[in-house]
């Protein structure tokens, strides 16, 4: 049995539980993290946990891959653990908090390095006997390498995206553009052409309030989102001023819809939201965003700005951790490569996780992809040839920095602040929040 750590996470809690458990106390559980390692016996049958996000599709096709793993290994039974992606780090919070982590983490964005930074994760080079890495394209390790140890792996990998629907174009009597070489003033142009010319309601783009996406801007415009030592924001004012002016100017000139429009539409569910309703023409999003539940004609390209300097990089769709107090870290381990390199998983899973950064399944999936899956492929394909390279992982207390950026984003939209004001207050609260 695990001891109770002393810093409780209650249910009260829970809503800042990331935040001020692993800003607060590291993770304790009466053992030193990875002692458990090298304890395997094959024949032992075992049971591990498997922890992860999303919808009942997500957990049905994920079952599947699990049964198969359960076939080849016998003695080796996974039990789930899954939720909406706002109450997963919720509960993982409470449940590292309390010494009872799940086995096989599912993590993303900046959560790895918060969770590393505290003891939560195993150094994957501990059982590395275990995970076959050989056959993962170049660059997928870096996004799971936190300060020189391999925290996690990628379940999948993935890239920024705009989508353009051709439906809403045709209707506004508007040409698409040429996505290969278009700028952020092109971009800005053609979302207000259609807005013009269609009806009430209908709108050329919606703002983009997400921290991929500054970041992206960022190094198109030569600079880092954050210093090297991790402790403080190396971006110009300037340089995420012009974020926030580039929405304020869309909502002005009638390209996007008015503040409260856009804060109702962040929280709607893909089937609901502007461009789900084919009410908006572009927007932007993660490359393995379900395009087919909107149109099978949707074009998949990659961010303006790209062709003049690229700021688009590969990513991590979602990724596989071991928790540090794992009692079967190498029963968890083969599950991992099971998850990463088996014909069977992507057979079942496809590309729900984001496309297999194991180049031999991403090529064995390929054969059975839809025409939308396709185009998701296209994309990754353009952005690993522009040399940019992988998204290297946040620093520990970047996970503020989503929040800060979204609140900041409203205030500039309802006008309550300026994009000047903005971008000193951004800086401000992210540097607090890494330090």
């Amino acid at each position: 049995m695990h001891s109770k750590t002393l810093c409780r996470v209650t249910a009260a809690t829970a809503a800042a539980a990331t935040v001020a458990l692993l800003g607060g106390c590291a993770v304790s559980n009466g053992a030193t993290a990875g002692e458990n390692v090298g304890s395997f016996d094959p024949d032992e049958k075992v049971t591990i946990t498997f922890a992860w996000w999303g919808s009942e599709a997500r957990t049905q096709i994920t079952q599947a891959a699990i049964d198969a793993f359960e076939e080849e290994y016998p003695n080796i039974t996974v039990e789930t653990q899954t939720s909406d992606f706002g109450s997963y780090w919720d509960m993982l919070a409470t449940q590292v908090a309390a010494g009872d982590a799940p086995d096989l983490i599912t993590m993303g964005g900046s959560y790895p390095s918060e969770y590393a930074s505290r003891g939560a994760l195993l150094d994957l080079d501990t059982v590395s006997d275990y995970i076959d890495t050989s056959k993962l394209a170049d660059g997928s390790l870096d996004l799971g390498n936190h300060d020189g140890v391999q925290y996690t792996l990628p379940a999948g990998i993935n890239a920024l995206a705009t989508f353009l629907n051709p439906a809403v174009f045709q209707a506004a009597g508007v040409d698409l553009p040429d996505t290969d070489e278009w700028t952020w003033d092109d971009y800005a142009a053609v979302a207000t052409e259609i807005s013009q010319k269609t009806a009430d309601g209908t709108y050329g783009t919606v703002p983009f309030a997400n921290t991929s996406g500054l970041d992206a801007w960022i190094r198109q415009h030569g600079e880092e989102t954050y210093s090297e030592d991790g402790e403080s924001v190396a971006a110009s004012a300037d340089t995420i001023e012009g974020w926030f002016q580039l929405w304020l100017d869309a909502q002005k000139s009638g390209a996007t819809p008015g503040a409260s429009i856009f804060v109702e539409d962040s929280t709607a569910v893909q089937e609901q939201s502007l461009f789900g309703t084919q009410r908006a023409a572009m927007m932007f999003g993660w490359s393995n965003y379900k395009t087919d539940t909107v149109s099978d004609d949707i074009v998949v390209a990659n961010l303006p700005g790209e062709s003049e300097e690229p700021g688009n990089r590969i990513g991590a769709s979602m990724e596989y951790a071991i928790s540090s107090s794992s009692e079967h870290p190498e029963a968890t381990a083969l599950l991992i490569d099971f998850l990463i390199n088996n014909t069977a998983t992507v057979d079942a899973i496809g590309n729900d996780r984001g496309m297999p950064a194991n180049e031999e399944l991403r090529a064995h999936l390929r054969d059975s992809l839809t025409p939308a899956q396709q185009k998701e492929v296209d994309l990754l394909d353009i952005v690993t040839a522009s040399g940019s390279g992988a998204k290297t992982p946040p620093p520990q207390g970047a996970s503020a920095a989503s929040d800060i950026l979204t609140r900041l984003m409203q205030d500039v939209l309802f006008e309550r602040t300026t994009p000047a004001d903005a971008a000193t207050a951004y800086i401000s609260e992210v540097e607090a929040a890494l330090k």
